[in-house]
């Protein structure tokens, strides 16, 4: 009896470890979700400050879609359109543009912060199930051991 109780005991921290080293993994692919957010938001913010630095009437390649590219006259880089979220967009003088993407950084940047925050408490989690699981072995270990002993 105490050993279909020990077998589901151990199963049950098994299970239990698995579940929080899937939810490390989705905090993990989400964190580097993020990174891609922040990169491409300090793109923009780099790409729009050299095309202000460029100035009107410059000529710039324009891309579009992966292959192909249009030549087009720059105009005074004085107002930017922006998403502002659920597609909607506004039109931004240049500096609260600006502005307002690095609020962004800032947020994912803080978002990016509390998951890593979340991971290594679940890593916590993971070390102390990882030791149960070795205790329990151990014991069932040492059981083995009384059990064969006392059979000779």
């Amino acid at each position: 009896m105490a050993v279909k109780r020990d077998e589901k005991k151990m199963a049950n921290l098994t299970r239990q470890l698995r579940s929080i080293i899937a939810q490390i993994e989705a905090l993990r692919v989400e964190i580097a979700q993020l990174d891609v957010l922040i990169s491409e938001y300090r793109s923009t913010i780099t790409t729009l400050k050299n095309l202000k630095d460029l100035g009107a009437g410059k000529e710039v390649l324009l891309p579009v879609g992966r292959i192909a590219q249009v030549g087009a006259k720059l105009e005074e880089v004085d107002k930017i359109v922006i998403n502002i979220g659920s597609g909607i967009s506004v039109e931004l003088p240049f500096d609260e543009a600006i502005q307002q993407i690095e609020k962004e950084i800032v947020a994912v940047l803080a978002l990016r912060e509390a998951l890593e925050k979340a991971m290594v408490e679940l890593y916590a989690r993971v070390e102390e199930l990882s030791q149960k699981i070795r205790e329990h072995g151990h014991a069932e270990a040492g059981g083995e051991e009384k059990n064969e002993g006392e059979e000779k």
